[in-house]
């Protein structure tokens, strides 16, 4: 699977729209294809505040869609998939442009949250592939980023002392290390 990146809605009905509708819709994670006769479960819209390590607090919103593995004949097809988005754009637009993920687990257990690919065009089918997504300790992005903020909790470090547990040091462009504390 190659482009992982996280996506929109919006974005993911766009790039299907340019599909051909009649084609079948095949998602796909390391470890194999989403069986045929998978199911939409859930849209959902959530708006989020936390805290991270650093003590820095945020607010965000995201999407999620949720896919129960199928047990049927046939993947569903392009069409109908871009036919659910749009309806479901219709009446809920705050899905529209906010961060996407998908939850699934292969036969229904081990749900996990997944980041989309765009889909590829593969012989007579689309092809999205889903990656697993990892935790990330925001403070450390953020200074990878140039954006600072790291919070009084999380230091840096000009030393190769031995790094925390919390999120064994990372170190940044100049050199420096950060670590939570």
């Amino acid at each position: 699977m190659k482009g992982i990146a996280m996506k929109t809605l919006s974005d993911l009905l766009h790039d299907l729209q340019r599909q051909d509708p009649a084609l079948p819709l095949v998602f796909e994670t390391k470890e194999g294809e989403i069986s045929p006769g998978y199911h939409v479960t859930e849209l959902r819209h959530s708006s989020l505040k936390g805290i991270d390590c650093g003590g820095n607090t945020e607010a965000w919103q995201e999407a999620k869609l949720q896919l129960l593995d199928g047990r049927g004949a046939n993947h569903m097809s392009v069409g109908k998939f871009s036919s659910i988005v749009a309806k479901t754009l219709s009446v809920m637009p705050e899905l529209a442009h906010v961060s996407l993920q998908v939850e699934f687990g292969h036969d229904n257990t081990d749900l996990r949250l997944m980041s989309l690919s765009s889909p590829e065009h593969r012989g007579d089918r689309i092809v999205i592939g889903l990656g697993n997504m990892r935790a990330v300790c925001k403070p450390v992005e953020r200074a990878r980023r140039g954006e600072g903020g790291l919070g009084s909790s999380c230091n840096i470090e000009e030393t190769s002392k031995e790094p925390s547990s919390c999120c064994s040091a990372v170190k940044l462009r100049d050199g420096a290390r950060v670590c939570c504390a």
